[in-house]
């Protein structure tokens, strides 16, 4: 029975017209223990539940530093989830923190996670758990956390949304190619978070057989590398990858034991016995080893040495073959897939070249060079520098570079993302059991809207939708003004989340056009209008295949180069 506080505190509020939630805070009981959590509200004004800061895993620090991570335990009294968690430490760097004065953000204890649902087990009067997504951030593997990305949209339907961090740049993506440091924690810590969302998502009311997972750009390629990874089957039941791929070159790592036996030396750790650079990496502060990396990178936020790799074979290892052979050997979990794309891809990259008079000057005298370090091909000189010819004569023929700045970002979008992304859906049409479905996001909303984008206004550039642009109608976002701001683009909200909604609630989609139907062309769901019956489904010869695989450029493998290059956030 309630007790005569509870009862009062409710009738107050049913005279103020608040509800109950409004006033008590929301409690989950876990095998692991209590959680207290708060109640936010979504962009229309619905109540939902938020627990945010939970932790997934036991603090990766001193001698877990670049070791997998493991499950938490049990906490005794209640345990508060109502703070934003730290992010994992990272680099610093303009988007997330536009007036950080130090090199690194965050901390290494961060594996933490939120959890936000509609309703609780308490309200389903049928007992029915809901649909759950599984967020993975992007970041180029080596910034961001899963805060930035919010729930004021999806909430306002019948799903639960967690969002989590994982380690990032180095710290979780070392490798040393052998069984101390085999690589790939950053991944594996994803995987844990999902055992965990499988063990007590259905005490928040969520139904562990329904997970989809999703994610965005590193985020999309994450959702793509559990698709392929043997530690992940049976997590998930679904899997939405935007705007990222394996298959793109800037999401495997090359060369990585050099990468990270340079790096080490950079720091002033032997190299000679992987369990004295081991034991050197761990002491050194966490805030010195993120320094170590921006020396090593020249500062630029844009450089990847530390990414997913190819592991040693072993029981552990998160993949231990080439993406592609994995696909093509059907060594995958075959699930529902939705692969998607951007129509502009390259824009919020390629542009920078264009608000500096001197570095496009340089890169238009020096285009032989630049561009096989951009496009991320690794061949001798000579080589380099007919392909590069090759490219320029497809994208700009006869054009300046300073006239041409749509080609130029259509060339980076095609070779860094839609070349990949395309192969992916084709090649797993080709190969599953299971239905697998694309859309091209093509709709262009103000640039006001997207910090990523206001910064090329002055331009007066006229292109299509930029990177990962279709996840700022599913979710908030630190970059993002908030979109109730915009009421003109409330109703691409709506139609972004019912695409999703339709694909996690169905199998097969109906009236949806497989991408398995019109091989060897690609079939996509071109959404260019928050006018359903204006988004088309279309068949069409990939974007670029042909030529790219004409120029026969080695794939990502630990043969090729060092250092990997890509401006994807």
């Amino acid at each position: 029975m309630p007790s005569l506080l509870h009862a009062a505190l409710l009738a107050c509020a049913a005279i103020a017209g608040l509800t109950s939630a409004e006033v008590l805070q929301p409690q989950v009981t876990t095998s692991l223990g209590t959680l207290v959590g708060s109640v936010q509200q979504t962009v229309k004004g619905r109540n939902f539940y938020a627990f945010q800061g939970v932790p997934y895993a036991k603090p990766p620090v001193g001698k877990h530093r670049f070791k997998q991570s493991v499950p938490i335990g049990p906490w005794t009294g209640v345990y508060n989830a109502t703070r934003v968690p730290n992010m994992c430490i990272q680099e610093s760097n303009p988007i997330f923190a536009p007036h950080n004065p130090l090199d690194s953000l965050g901390v290494e204890d961060c594996l933490y996670l939120n959890v936000f649902t509609p309703k609780l087990p308490s309200e389903q009067a049928d007992g029915k758990l809901l649909d759950v997504i599984v967020y993975i951030h992007g970041g180029a593997f080596k910034v961001g956390a899963g805060n930035i990305w919010g729930p004021l949209i999806l909430l306002d339907r019948d799903v639960i949304l967690v969002t989590f961090n994982y380690r990032l740049g180095v710290m979780g993506f070392l490798s040393l190619e052998d069984n101390l440091v085999p690589g790939n924690n950053g991944l594996k810590d994803q995987t844990l978070a999902l055992q965990w969302v499988q063990k007590y998502i259905s005490s928040f009311g969520g139904d562990p057989t329904k997970v989809t997972i999703a994610g965005m750009s590193a985020g999309g390629a994450s959702v793509h590398y559990h698709m392929l990874s043997p530690s992940s089957a049976g997590l998930f039941k679904k899997a939405i990858s935007n705007s990222g791929s394996p298959l793109n070159p800037w999401a495997i790592t090359k060369n990585p034991r050099a990468t990270a036996l340079s790096f080490a030396k950079a720091l002033g750790c032997p190299i000679n016995d992987t369990l004295l650079t081991l034991r050197c990496l761990r002491e050194r502060p966490a805030e010195h080893v993120i320094g170590a990396v921006a020396i090593m990178t020249g500062g630029d936020i844009l450089t990847l040495p530390f990414l997913p790799v190819v592991e040693p074979p072993g029981p552990n290892a998160f993949i231990d073959e080439h993406p592609i052979d994995l696909i093509e050997a059907k060594g995958f979990n075959d699930v529902p897939a939705l692969f998607s794309y951007c129509d502009d891809e390259g824009s919020i990259f390629s542009l920078n070249t264009y608000l500096d008079e001197k570095k496009l000057e340089a890169v238009e005298s020096n285009w032989d060079v630049v561009i096989p370090q951009a496009n991320l091909f690794d061949v001798d000189p000579v080589k380099g520098k007919e392909i590069a010819q090759q490219i320029r004569k497809r994208f700009l023929g006869d054009k300046p570079l300073k006239d041409s700045a749509r080609e130029y970002s259509q060339m980076f979008g095609e070779r860094m993302f839609v070349d990949g992304i395309q192969k992916a859906a084709i090649l797993h049409a080709e190969h599953q059991t299971s239905p697998v479905y694309s859309y091209r996001f093509s709709f262009v909303g103000p640039t006001k809207f997207n910090m990523l984008e206001a910064a090329f206004d002055g331009l007066g550039y006229k292109g299509g939708a930029s990177h990962g642009s279709d996840n700022s109608y599913l979710f908030n976002a630190l970059y993002l003004k908030p979109i109730k701001d915009f009421p003109e683009l409330m109703g691409m909200a709506e139609t972004m989340t019912d695409i999703w909604m339709k694909f996690i609630a169905e199998d097969p989609v109906s009236g949806w056009s497989s991408v398995k139907s019109g091989l060897p062309k690609i079939t996509f769901l071109d959404v260019k209008s928050s006018n359903p019956s204006e988004n088309l489904w279309k068949t069409e010869e990939t974007v670029g295949q042909q030529f790219w695989d004409s120029l026969n450029l080695p794939q990502a493998n630990s043969e090729t180069t060092q250092n990997d290059q890509h401006s994807e956030l």
